[in-house]
């Protein structure tokens, strides 16, 4: 379908690959994001490289800011705002401020969206997770899960009544467990290889828990499908929930283990620890099938990502 795309949060892991899966897609991708080109950690410096080579990034341009305000203006032709950004900061802490997030994440939404839709943009679609409260898998958990669980529980209702007073179609897009390349350096992957490459056997301290693993790639052209029909049809159902393979973090660690053995050529050992303790629920995982990938191609890349650094 195309049309032009404001895409918030495309310094991040999933925001990179959404950004390319959408020009993939045949959208023109303008990505505001928070500071300056020349403030970003290395890591992020890396993903927003990438993102350059198929957007146009605007630098300083925090979400619904008078800047932020004034580069809308300058386009009036926004087909969908593609809301991926959030206050994430200390997001696996259990001390996580919910309120404070949800006051950061709401700060100049109605301005923006009521712009927005005054221009004529048709759709506003945001992010969501499986902590969120009513999502995580059957039966799906009445209550968010974690205090970030529920910041972004709280930010997208209110984003979807701001949505339906503005007159703005509304999505929500669910992730669950991600991985791939240019993923944060604190993920569980990430902690895998740095282990193995250092000569060490990594412990999986969570053996028991049952995610949703969902490569990075597949995620995103989940994302474009799912904008594309909220454009073109508004019978589209306003959730998707895409889903990869579910198995335990265990299973997950053998198979991370198993691939990249493969195309190093050597030995990388795992261990469990015999969980007792669990903290989240046992299952948080998605109900809809994502699109198909190559699966070889992918592991290629990813393991060639972490062996390049």
């Amino acid at each position: 379908m195309g049309g032009l795309v404001l895409l918030t949060g495309a310094s991040s892991f999933t925001g990179m690959w959404i950004a390319e899966a959408l020009a993939a897609a045949g959208f023109e991708v303008l990505a505001p994001v928070l500071r300056e080109r020349g403030d970003y950690d290395p890591e992020r410096a890396r993903r927003i490289a990438r993102v350059e080579q198929v957007a146009d990034v605007a630098y300083a341009y925090p979400f619904g800011s008078q800047a932020f305000l004034d580069l809308v203006r300058s386009r009036p032709d926004i087909a969908a705002l593609a809301h991926h950004a959030a206050d994430v900061t200390g997001y696996r802490d259990p001390g996580f401020d919910s309120a404070a997030a949800f006051g950061r994440n709401l700060a100049g939404a109605p301005q923006a969206l009521r712009l927005l839709a005054g221009q004529g943009c048709g759709v506003l679609m945001v992010t969501g997770t499986v902590f969120e409260a009513g999502e995580g898998g059957d039966p799906a958990e009445p209550l968010a899960v974690t205090p970030y669980g529920l910041s972004k529980t709280l930010t997208n209702v209110a984003l979807q009544h701001h949505a339906a007073w503005m007159g703005l179609r509304f999505g929500r897009f669910v992730i669950p467990s991600p991985y791939g390349a240019f993923e944060q350096q604190r993920s569980f992957p990430a902690y895998l290889f740095r282990s193995w490459f250092a000569g060490e056997t990594p412990l999986v301290r969570t053996p028991l828990y049952l995610r949703d693993h969902l490569p990075a790639p597949r995620l995103a052209r989940a994302y474009a499908e799912h904008l594309s029909a909220l454009l073109a049809d508004p019978a589209t159902p306003a959730v998707r929930r895409p889903s990869g393979w579910i198995a335990t973090q265990g299973d997950f660690a053998q198979k991370v283990a198993a691939e990249a053995g493969r195309r190093l050529g050597r030995d990388c050992p795992v261990g469990c620890a015999e969980q007792t303790e669990f903290p989240e629920p046992l299952r948080r995982v998605n109900c809809e099938p994502a699109p198909d990938q190559d699966e070889a191609a992918f592991w290629d890349d990813y393991v060639e990502w972490y062996a390049g650094r």
